[in-house]
C-alpha cells in the first residue's frame, strides 16, 4: 500500500470520527487527541523519509550535517505533518541531558510532547552521531506524552531551555 493510499484511509477515518463527535461537546478534547493519534502513521512516514535521505560516509560524515544527527530534521518533518493537519506545534531543542530536538503540540486537553528517541535511529552523543543502518519506523517508535493538562502552558514548553 502506498503512503498516499494510507494517508487517504487515515484522513477518511479521521473525518468520519470527527463528524460523529461534532455533536458531542463533552468529547471535544477527546476528538483533538484522537486526531493527533490518527496522524501517527503519517508522522512515522515523515520520519522515515528524513532517515532514508540521511547519507553518511564511512567516517560518519554527512555532506550537510557533518557528524551531527538528524533529530532536528525528523522533528521538523513531524511538526510539518501536525501543522498541516491543524495542530498547533513547535519544535524544541533540549540540551539538558543530551542534545535533542523534538515536537511540542497544543491540544484542547493540554500540551503534548511528540518524539522518536534518537537511540532508535542513531548512536553517539552531543553533536556526534552515526546512523543505525536499516531502521524502519512504525507507530510504535513514536512517543506521545502529556506534559500539562493546561493548553495555556504551551509557550512555557516551547521557550528555549
Amino acid at each position: 500500500m502506498s503512503v498516499e493510499s494510507l494517508r487517504n484511509i487515515i484522513r477518511e477515518a479521521v473525518r468520519s470520527f470527527m463528524k460523529e463527535m461534532d455533536d458531542e461537546e463533552d468529547f471535544s478534547s477527546l476528538k483533538d487527541e484522537a486526531h493527533l493519534k490518527s496522524l501517527l502513521p503519517l508522522l512515522a512516514a515523515a520520519a522515515q523519509k528524513e532517515y532514508d535521505e540521511w547519507d553518511q560516509d564511512e567516517d560518519g560524515i554527512d555532506e550537510v550535517l557533518g557528524s551531527g544527527g538528524i533529530c532536528q530534521d525528523i522533528a521538523s518533518a513531524m511538526a510539518d505533518v501536525m501543522s498541516s493537519n491543524g495542530i498547533d506545534c513547535s519544535i524544541v531543542s533540549q540540551s539538558q541531558e543530551e542534545q535533542h530536538v523534538y515536537c511540542i503540540c497544543k491540544l484542547q486537553e493540554g500540551v503534548y510532547e511528540v518524539d522518536i528517541s534518537p537511540y532508535v535511529y542513531e548512536t553517539g552523543g552531543g553533536y556526534n552521531w552515526r546512523k543505525i543502518p536499516g531502521v524502519k519506523f512504525d507507530v510504535g517508535h513514536l512517543s506521545v506524552r502529556l506534559l500539562s493538562h493546561d493548553p495555556n502552558e504551551f509557550e512555557a514548553y516551547t521557550e528555549e531551555w
